[in-house]
């Protein structure tokens, strides 16, 4: 499945309105952003997101976005721990759902 093109580009601007600098590349089926050489996020095929946080938070996420926003990433049938969500494309309709799980991931990565 392509991935959504018109989030990754949404992606992009708020990283750099941010002064961030980022890489790129395709993994786990989906087009990884990242920062310090470390995975921030990815976007994947129909527009969701693969996001990694700091596990600290990851429960409190998971709680303020409802399971039907994000929920514990799946590789295959197993969990991939509560570092890595999946999250809904409705969740990042707009630009402060990215900008929300934008920030989670940095503070991660900071």
């Amino acid at each position: 499945m392509a991935i959504d093109e018109a989030l990754a580009d949404r992606i992009r601007t708020a990283l750099f309105d941010r002064g961030i600098e980022w890489e790129e590349r395709r993994m786990f089926g989906a087009l990884i952003f990242m920062v310090g050489g470390s995975i921030l996020m990815g976007v994947r095929g129909g527009g969701g997101l693969l996001v990694r946080v700091d596990p600290a938070e990851s429960e409190r996420l998971l709680e303020q976005a409802g399971r039907y926003y994000a929920q514990v990433a799946l590789m295959g049938a197993k969990d991939m721990g509560p570092s890595w969500l999946d999250v809904s494309p409705d969740a990042v309709e707009d630009e402060s759902g990215l900008a929300h799980w934008i920030d989670a991931c940095l503070r991660r990565a900071s």
